[in-house]
Order: structure tokens, then sequence, then C-alpha cells
């Protein structure tokens, strides 16, 4: 069994040197580094996308509706002459009449099957 071993087990056999290891250990500590901080930043970017649609869910729930809404259909937030916030069906370039053409335009959302609003378009 000691002929398996991959080193000395008696003093008579020669000494086992080291190399240096410095550049290789330099070099894994870089790639962990590189690694972590790219991971990192993912999860930063996928925490401020998470924020956004909590943001603009709580948002779009706000807003009173006065029909059902349907998962997976555009829906439109405007601001009427009156400062009140509505959903619509109607997509900004549909309107025709300026009189009851809304003051404000607020974005593009669609409902998704979670129940959560996604931003479309501001």
């Amino acid at each position: 069994m000691k002929a398996l071993l991959p080193y000395g087990t008696s003093p008579s056999f020669p000494a086992i040197e080291m190399n240096c290891t410095f550049e290789w250990d330099n070099h894994l500590a870089g790639k962990a580094r590189n690694t972590i901080t790219a991971r990192a930043e993912e999860i930063k970017n996928d925490y401020q996308d998470l924020s956004d649609l909590a943001k603009d869910t709580e948002y779009v729930n706000s807003i009173e509706k006065r029909y059902d809404v349907q998962v997976g259909r555009s829906y439109w937030v405007y601001e009427n002459k009156q400062g009140s916030l509505f959903l619509s069906m109607i997509e900004p370039h549909e309107w025709n009449d300026t009189a009851i053409r809304p003051t404000n335009y607020h974005g593009e959302f669609i409902l998704s099957p979670d129940g959560t609003w996604k931003r479309q378009s501001k």
C-alpha cells in the first residue's frame, strides 16, 4: 500500500518540494471575485426589477376600474381634466374627440396571470 501513496513515507525518500502557488491562488481569487461581483450585480438588477413591478402593481391596483380586467390584455392609464386617474382599453393614438381626450398619459400596463401589472411603456 505504501507504494500507492503520492509522497514518501520514510526519511530516506526525497524531500517533497512545494511549488509556488501564489499565482494560482491569485488567479482563483480573481475568478471568485469576478463571479461574486457579477452575481451581486444580477441580484441588484433583479431587486430593482421586482421593486419596479411592486410599485407599478400597487399603482394600477389603486386606480378605480369600472369593468373586469383580463389577464394578458394591454390597458392604458390616463389622467382626466379633473386630475383623476383611470384605466382604459383605448390606446393613446385612438383618441379622436379632443373634448374627451385625457390630459395626461401615464403608461401602458399588462395584467399578468400572477396578478401583477407589468409596465410596457411610459
